[in-house]
């Protein structure tokens, strides 16, 4: 049976989804094109052109869903946000790894954005962009991997028994005799601590190439906080003598040629910084000791008060884009 969606209006649910992709996938463009150019390792290369055709066709893609909505296209991010043929920012080697993470956040976005929508469409859509997301993290795995680019989480050598937990004191931390961390809490200190060690390096490079001293200022900020924090979860792991992931910072060249506007730069590391928080919160929710979820209480606090600066300054030079909401009731009522 063929379906018709004319009569079905979109959730709102769904248009949020949409135009938090649409922003993100005009900013992954800009970035892809520039990486692209300057790309000498074919097997990245390939990842990086995979990744491009990718975000071309979602942005066509929401195009044709808001214009049958009569809803108007997001501006995003456009060839102003990007001069291709500056001199290169990162190596290959941050390239590759740079949209390694950026496929675990795409995949933790169109999961959300999955259960939320409700028209067939639209849910078919995002599930499609879910399996192509997930390949491109197997691609990017498999380079990085073989290529030696990244280290795997930690592995635990004792032997496991099936067991109980029969004491409070499996909860403690703050004093006395503590527990190792256990699995569940590796994999989140992990996987948190990786993706601040990647935009510490977004960071120090944006430092680098801004005009704009507020820019540069916000930055230098966001990359003491991020290696605050990497030094708080490296901690987590390095007690019980796991090791820690490495980090890339090296993987900045000299250039002070920007490749990308302030707008880019800013929205890029500001909305990375609004993720943390949620990233942030889900392993705390993982965590059974409370010297851990404490720490993690605490960085939550400190990225959010940081998220919101980087917010409030997008919005002092106009480069903040409003997403769509509901009607104003109070406005309408003054209408005359």
């Amino acid at each position: 049976m063929e379906h018709t969606f004319h009569n079905v209006k979109l959730t709102a649910p769904e248009v949020g989804s949409m135009w938090m992709q649409y922003i993100s996938d005009s900013l992954s463009k800009c970035v892809l094109r520039h990486f692209i150019y300057h790309v000498k390792d074919e097997a990245i290369e390939k990842v990086l052109r995979y990744v491009l055709s990718l975000s071309e066709t979602h942005l066509e893609k929401i195009k044709e869903f808001f214009t049958k909505e009569e809803l108007p296209i997001p501006i995003g991010f456009t060839d102003e946000d990007v001069l291709v043929g500056a001199p290169p920012l990162f190596t290959d080697t941050f390239m590759i790894v740079y949209i390694h993470t950026m496929s675990i956040h795409g995949l933790t976005r169109y999961a959300g954005a999955i259960g939320t929508c409700v028209r067939e469409d639209v849910r078919k859509y995002f599930i499609q962009c879910s399996a192509e997301t997930t390949e491109l993290y197997d691609h990017a795995t498999d380079v990085v991997l073989n290529k030696g680019i990244i280290s795997k989480p930690p592995t635990m050598t004792n032997k496991h028994t099936v067991d109980y937990v029969t004491k409070q004191s499996f909860l403690t931390g703050w004093f006395g005799d503590r527990r190792p961390i256990n699995s569940i809490e590796i994999g989140g200190t992990y996987i948190n601590m990786h993706k601040n060690v990647v935009k510490v390096v977004l960071e120090l490079g944006f430092r680098q190439v801004t005009q704009l001293k507020e820019v540069e200022q916000f930055m230098t900020r966001a990359e003491k906080l991020c290696k605050k924090h990497i030094d708080v979860l490296s901690k987590m792991l390095t007690d019980d003598n796991l090791h820690a992931p490495k980090s890339y910072e090296e993987e900045v060249t000299d250039s002070s040629v920007a490749p990308f506007s302030e707008k880019l730069m800013m929205y890029h590391i500001t909305s990375l910084l609004s993720a943390t928080i949620g990233y942030y919160g889900e392993a705390l929710s993982m965590c059974q000791r409370r010297d851990l979820s404490g720490s993690y209480v605490k960085m939550i606090t400190e990225i959010g008060l940081l998220a919101e600066d980087g917010a409030q300054l997008l919005i002092d030079y106009g480069w903040l884009e409003q997403p769509p909401g509901a009607p104003d009731r109070n406005k309408l009522k003054n209408v005359k």
